[in-house]
């Protein structure tokens, strides 16, 4: 489990959460700060650890912040996965899985996974065009996609971006920059971001579009040269016919 939390400003700023008596907002940081990796915690050791009252958790559950699970208090945080972010390879399961998803079926727990730089190919792929690879999701307009991705980590293992359950550590990221250039992988990882284009958040696609980036640039290049010499030449050719 990890030793860090997050709480959003637009859950523990919001009117809802300070008109709440302060004992229950002080509960309900304590329960994000030993809730497991799936927003589940122990409520009853929870208010036992810090000599709460459980009509505290009562009102945070009337408030929609959390929902008990059973008797014993076991809890879950509903905007848990608003808050945190966790990276799908460092994931530990809870041992409430069960319970909660017997309890609140409707729940998306994120699925742990190992980190896709580990994961062997099946066998390389037969389509050089990006777009075709990688699935597109449309996203409504309204729609609230703050902490669909996260920057700037304190190492080089951590992720640098991530959308989904898809992660670019920072490793990763900085030999894309030191093979590619800065501008290109930026603009790439924009590019995959701003679709989203899902499946395309790696080392592999990125290269691709990376290398197909470059060769356009290339291109472009090559013709801005010729159009240029031919101008030339058809300006020397016309001065000599004036001669």
């Amino acid at each position: 489990m990890a030793e860090r939390r997050m709480f959003a400003k637009s859950v523990v700023e919001s009117a809802r959460f300070l008109k709440m008596p302060v004992s229950s907002q002080n509960l309900y940081f304590h329960l994000g700060m030993n809730a497991d990796d799936d927003g589940i915690v122990e409520g009853y050791s929870v208010i036992n650890l810090i000599k709460a009252n459980e009509d505290d958790l009562r009102v945070l559950y009337s408030k929609g912040f959390v929902r008990i699970l059973n008797e014993d208090l076991v809890t879950y945080i509903a905007d848990w996965r608003e808050q945190n972010r966790i990276r799908p390879d460092r994931k530990k399961d809870s041992i409430y899985t069960n319970l909660l998803l017997q309890m609140e079926p409707e729940v998306e727990l994120l699925e742990r996974r190992e980190r896709s730089d580990l994961v062997k190919k099946s066998g390389p792929s037969m389509d050089g065009h990006m777009s075709a690879q990688c699935s597109v999701v449309e996203v409504s307009k309204g729609k609230d996609s703050r902490g669909e991705y996260s920057v700037e980590p304190a190492d080089t293992h951590a992720m640098k971006y991530q959308l989904d359950n898809e992660v670019l550590t920072v490793f990763d990221y900085e030999k894309l920059v030191g093979k590619y250039g800065k501008n290109n992988v930026d603009g790439v990882i924009r590019r995959i971001l701003g679709k989203p284009y899902h499946g395309c958040l790696n080392v592999s696609k990125i290269s691709e579009w990376c290398k197909e980036q470059q060769g356009t640039t290339t291109n472009r290049l090559k013709f801005e040269a010729v159009s240029k010499h031919s101008e030339q030449l058809s300006k020397l050719a016309k001065e000599r016919v004036g001669d």
